[in-house]
């Protein structure tokens, strides 16, 4: 019988897309379409940049604060005006974004074979809690843990450590599942498997480690892990 392990889903750009903000930005903004995409790749671009600044600056704010500076910042850069309730409605958009075709059935493969299925993630609990519920995998999850219990962010190795105790499972038989790369390289750095889902066949980052395994959608984890 397969090994059984703890897998950790990154949440934002592995089972949940972060681009399908954009039919929000498009309803509440007055801004062309080709403004709109651009907002939109400045404020996931703002949103990791400040993540990692505040995790170096040792400055913590949960994520949704960190959502709705790089959100200012992004509209700022592209001189759009958004209210103050546009901009709530934007951040609300976080907690409706659209998973990806094959996560739910991924994650209900891996269960079925034993394995503990958790969201493991920078978004703080309320955030994660939402998405979760709104996108249909919350019945899919055994846990969902998130990187505001150790008032941090990926790719810090306390986030990736804390998973583990959570789950009252060693970091070597834990394993990350995400689409961003960087995120890979934190969780391999930390002492966990990996597992890349590469979905732009993207050259891996050069920080000394590499991904135990690479597939181009979410069901190539379950094909190999499953």
């Amino acid at each position: 019988m397969a090994e059984t392990e703890t897998i950790c889903f990154d949440m934002y750009g592995t089972l949940c897309d972060t681009s399908s903000v954009t039919a929000a930005l498009s309803a509440e903004l007055d801004a062309p379409e080709s403004v709109v995409a651009e907002i939109d790749a400045t404020w996931r671009s703002k949103q990791l940049q400040y993540s990692y600044q505040r995790g170096l600056m040792g400055a913590y704010e949960p994520f949704q604060s960190v959502t709705r500076d790089a959100l200012g910042f992004a509209l700022d850069q592209w001189n759009v005006d958004a209210d103050a309730a546009t901009e709530d409605a934007l951040i609300d958009a976080y907690d409706r974004l659209d998973p990806y075709p094959d996560a739910v059935d991924t994650l209900r493969r891996l269960s079925d074979a034993g394995h503990t299925v958790t969201v493991l993630s920078n978004g703080n609990p309320a955030m994660l809690d939402a998405l979760a519920e709104n996108a249909g995998l919350a019945p899919e999850l055994d846990d969902v843990i998130s990187a505001d219990e150790v008032a941090t962010f990926k790719p810090n190795p306390a986030v990736y450590e804390n998973a583990a105790d959570r789950t009252d499972t060693a970091v070597s038989s834990c394993r990350l599942v995400s689409g961003n790369a960087w995120d890979i390289a934190g969780a391999a750095n930390a002492g966990l498997r990996t597992a890349w889902v590469n979905r732009a066949n993207d050259p891996f980052e050069r920080l000394g480690v590499e991904p135990d395994l690479e597939v181009g959608g979410l069901a190539g984890v379950a094909d190999h892990l499953g």
